[in-house]
């Protein structure tokens, strides 16, 4: 709270909250002017906490994962707009845009995660070669439409392209088919990623584990460092937050960081409805007279 716009905190917690709709707006109001008033008061006492965030090398253990990883055609093709580079990011500096977290998620990480990291830890946690289990299944199927669910949020429509027939092994139709129109749906490359722009860098995937590592005491973790030189990379790069509200995480003396989540002053626990991300495609077919 503080930090983010008023109207967006009475909103989450009236949508999202167990009994939200019924608590006091006044109330709600009155947490988070407080809140912004201790933000307020960071301003002055902390100018400058986000500014030149340390980065050191990758050992080499770290580097032969990377070399894997650069290698994959989902992380080239997610990664083709904006120059990247790798290292071991300071924790403590990342500037943070995510409004809210799940306690849920990150109290499962602390519990299985056992400082001090192995160096192959890590590289599954931050930059994992292959996806994680998100429950993915199809909860309806019609002749035009296809409803998926899944019980993490990082499932989403991954784009459309036409492939050849031959390159869909068993695959059956109702005749001799000529192309094949590819709907794809699954999970994203969720490698642990900030955005560098002039001296700070924006903390853009995997807040979760950034968290449960800094609650560790872990002061670096291996990070994808997507490379702005031009604030047009930042549009391209980051999350629309990051870009429609730049002042916010890039010039200000002391912006919203990572580590916030940890001031009991900044911030709120409501118990919140569980929540399952749901995918709908539907697609139409016309044909008809071509004239030349």
């Amino acid at each position: 709270m503080g930090a983010t716009r008023l109207a967006d905190f009475i909103d989450f917690v009236r949508e999202r909250a167990v009994g939200g709709r019924h608590m006091d707006r006044g109330e709600l109001a009155d947490l988070w002017r407080a809140a912004s008033q201790v933000y307020e008061q960071l301003q002055a006492s902390e100018a400058g906490a986000a500014d030149r965030p340390g980065v050191k090398p990758l050992s080499p253990a770290l580097q032969a994962h990377v070399d894997q990883l650069v290698k994959l055609p989902n992380f080239q093709s997610t990664f083709a707009s904006v120059p990247v580079a790798f290292g071991m990011v300071e924790l403590d500096k990342l500037v943070a845009y995510q409004q809210h977290i799940t306690r849920s998620t990150l109290r499962r990480m602390t519990e299985t995660l056992r400082a001090p990291l192995s160096d192959a830890e890590l590289a599954a946690l931050c930059l994992p070669l292959t996806p994680a289990d998100v429950g993915f299944r199809v909860a309806q199927e019609e002749r035009k439409r296809v409803v998926f669910v899944a019980d993490n949020h990082d499932a989403r429509f991954l784009g459309a392209q036409v492939l050849a027939p031959s390159a869909i092994p068993g695959l059956v139709t109702d005749g001799h088919p000529q192309a094949v129109l590819a709907l794809s749906v699954g999970c994203t490359t969720n490698v642990l990623n900030v955005v560098r722009y002039g001296g700070r860098m924006v903390l853009n995937n995997g807040y979760h584990r950034a968290l449960a590592l800094l609650q560790l005491g872990v002061t670096h973790a291996p990070c994808l460092i997507q490379v702005c030189a031009h604030w047009e990379d930042v549009g391209l790069a980051g999350a629309s937050e990051m870009y429609d509200n730049g002042p916010a995480y890039f010039s200000t003396a002391r912006p919203p960081l990572l580590r916030d989540y940890a001031n009991p002053a900044l911030t709120r626990t409501f118990v919140t409805r569980r929540a399952r991300k749901e995918i709908r495609i539907s697609f139409e077919v016309e044909t008809g007279p071509l004239f030349l």
